[in-house]
């Protein structure tokens, strides 16, 4: 039964989870059953999952964002000396940048909360602010800690 439900967390496949699913069925225990006690899917693991789906693809758009805003930064002088329209077009993206960055940023924070909570281990205050002050100028280091750091609690969740 065990095997069913997590099998995600154990990296069975989903044939094998079938035939433990006949087994069982041979042994008496119907597939209606097992979801009427809540051991056909582990809906935890599901809700985590599509928590750190959404945290990569928010927080993936904040990187890019955060490339975008650096790089402006340090090519601004470079290239705008001499050109007007490489100036306007670097506004621009410093701008967008400026501005889809912290929003990204917000939202990937809110997953990474709901995924924190879900694990038992909630953040709160002192988490949000320490993920503003320094997940604004380190992001590229926080981006890859709490990445991993998610995937690694995937696989505790019972």
């Amino acid at each position: 039964i065990d095997a069913i439900k997590n099998h995600k967390q154990y990296g069975y496949s989903e044939e094998l989870r079938e035939q433990a699913i006949a087994i069982l069925e041979e042994r008496g225990i119907s597939k209606e059953q097992l979801k009427l006690t809540g051991n056909l899917e582990n809906k935890n693991y599901n809700y985590a999952k599509d928590l750190f789906d959404t945290y990569l693809k928010n927080s993936k758009i904040a990187l890019v964002f955060y490339s975008i805003l650096i790089l402006t930064i340090l090519i601004w002088p470079i290239l705008t000396i001499n050109s007007s329209v490489f100036n306007i077009i670097i506004i621009t993206l410093n701008w967008i940048s400026f501005i889809g960055f912290p929003i990204f940023l917000i939202k990937s924070f809110i997953n990474q909360n709901e995924f924190s909570k879900l694990v038992n281990e909630d953040y709160a205050t002192e988490g949000a602010l320490m993920y503003i002050f320094i997940g604004i100028p380190l992001y590229i280091l926080m981006y890859f800690y709490f990445r991993k750091d998610m995937r690694e609690k995937m696989a505790l969740i019972k």
